[in-house]
């Protein structure tokens, strides 16, 4: 253990090149290997310094052309220590001292608060950051030797937020331009902006015109889902969403509340199915519902409801439904009131296949979770910048892929032909077969893409005794597969890219629309 002597410059200022002036010299000897905690009680202890009321920083410069380099920690001692064993000598590489008050209080003023905000503004540059004002009470103690109240933090914060974004009553005054450029950047897009009478916000509906396309590969089945602000203005914010070829989340619309335009703004088409959290049709709100009512046999009535759902037929339905009615009576009815075309797979009017039982709705809810409290404007840039970068992102992704489907496609396509492997196959006519599975006998008929099973029909995707029968046939899967499942149709749905808008310094905008009044909501704030 060696002993290091090192040079003290204190009680100086720091001019505007980094360089400490008017500087007392002191000097300490230190073990090689000590750690900050002990560095500072000698520091502390040499200068006289009372470290319960004052709080010591320290820095060291390097050359004349590296800013001072501050020691905070453990690992910055240490750098220290190895650059000063290359020379050891008092003078080489001083320590510049400097002391501020420890319990030093700010009064709570707006020219106070607005400094602090200013200073946390890098914070929040990225809506997913979660920081608050308990972190900026503990920042700025620690950084800065300032002791904030949580109030003052709190203030801190919002001015922050202020600086960073504006007022929420501002941002809906600049939708009409923002929404004019949205239109010219993207062509073919669909934009509405609906006020009251008297000028006041009441939705806007936007659609991208790389949704609009993309959707004609998609299945049509679109699965809607709502969440409420956190802004200022109590708004909600609907989004309509489907899957891809991938199994991943195609955003149709945004910031919806009218489910008519939607079906403007894609038309209508056949089997075309709209799913909603808002009605009694989705899984998981039937089964809150059931737990909140009825009170027995909560953990198997879980797993025989669900599986009641996913049922692939009605002998299968039905014998699950009498499990739910021997648990408890008052699911079965309170299910049959419901209807079961809303909740049971076998029953749905639509095919919904695998989006019924998919979330992602909830999925992107997660994604925009931390956007919430944006003001309007920002919320659909942020929407707009997300569908961009996904566009890109799946894009290049099935570019590097080269299987006949999309990714969850292929893997439960390839979970079927794994379990294909132990069946028997017994042809009865050219296109029908008998499949053994043990004890248990399948009809398949590849003709009309139907199996007694039900999963070849409803899944629109072969089942294991499907591909049984096609492998003793000697015939490839590809035309048994719904076309919405394919890489080819994944390529077509993200074959317009979404673009990135210019910079508002650049838009040219007419002055009508400048002019346009769009005061916030009439609910208020919150």
């Amino acid at each position: 253990m060696a002993k290091i002597p090192i040079m003290l410059q204190s009680k100086g200022n720091w001019d505007s090149y980094g360089r400490l002036r008017e500087f007392e010299v002191d000097g300490i000897v230190v073990d090689d290997d000590a750690t900050y905690s002990l560095s500072i009680s000698i520091i502390a202890q040499q200068l006289m310094i009372d470290t319960s009321e004052k709080i010591i920083k320290i820095k060291y410069i390097m050359n004349e052309h590296c800013p001072p380099m501050e020691i905070r920690n453990n690992m910055g001692v240490r750098v220290y220590m190895e650059t000063k064993e290359e020379n050891k000598n008092l003078g080489s590489y001083p320590l510049c001292i400097t002391v501020r008050d420890f319990n030093m209080k700010l009064s709570i003023t707006n020219e106070n608060t607005a400094a602090v905000g200013s200073m946390v503004i890098p914070k929040y540059s990225d809506p997913k950051t979660i920081y608050t004002p308990k972190d900026i009470q503990f920042d700025m103690l620690s950084e800065h030797g300032v002791n904030l109240t949580y109030m003052q933090a709190w203030r801190a914060k919002e001015k922050a937020l202020q600086f960073l974004r504006g007022y929420y009553a501002d941002s809906y005054s600049k939708l009409p331009s923002y929404l004019y450029i949205l239109e010219k950047t993207y062509p073919g897009s669909v934009v509405k902006l609906k006020k009251t009478d008297d000028d006041c916000f009441l939705y806007v509906f936007v659609v991208i015109c790389t949704s609009i396309s993309g959707w004609n590969y998609c299945r049509p089945v679109v699965v809607v889902d709502g969440t409420f602000l956190k802004s200022a203005y109590r708004v909600i914010m609907l989004t309509a969403n489907t899957m891809d070829a991938a199994g991943t989340i195609l955003p149709l619309a945004y910031v919806v509340v009218d489910s008519e335009q939607f079906k403007l703004a894609y038309g209508e088409r056949a089997n075309m199915c709209v799913v909603s959290d808002r009605n009694k049709s989705i899984l998981k709100h039937i089964w809150t519902n059931i737990r909140a009512k009825f009170k027995k046999g909560h953990l198997k009535l879980s797993e025989l409801y669900f599986a009641t759902a996913r049922s692939y037929t009605l002998d299968e339905f039905n014998e699950r439904m009498s499990k739910i009615e021997e648990i408890d009576p008052r699911v079965k009815a309170y299910l049959y009131d419901i209807g079961y075309h809303k909740w049971s797979r076998v029953h749905a009017m639509v095919n919904k296949t695998w989006t019924m039982t998919s979330n992602i709705a909830e999925s992107l809810n997660v994604v925009t979770k931390y956007t919430r409290e944006l003001p309007i404007v920002e919320l659909l840039e942020y929407m707009r910048t997300l569908l961009e970068r996904w566009t890109k992102e799946k894009l290049l992704k099935v570019k590097g892929t080269f299987t006949y489907l999309g990714y969850k496609f292929n893997k439960e396509l390839d979970d079927n032909r794994t379990l294909s492997h132990k069946l028997r196959v017994r042809a009865s006519a050219d296109y029908i077969h008998t499949v053994i599975d043990g004890v248990r006998r399948y009809i398949v008929c590849l003709e009309n893409k139907k199996c007694s099973c039900g999963q070849f029909q409803l899944d629109e995707l072969p089942c294991p005794h499907a591909l049984a029968a096609l492998r003793q046939r000697d015939e490839s899967f590809e035309e048994y597969c719904s076309p919405y499942y394919t890489r080819a149709n994944l390529l077509r749905t993200y074959e317009i890219p979404v673009n990135s808008m210019s910079d508002e310094s650049k838009w040219n905008v007419p002055q009508h629309i400048t002019e346009e009044v769009v005061n916030p909501p009439k609910g208020g704030k919150r």
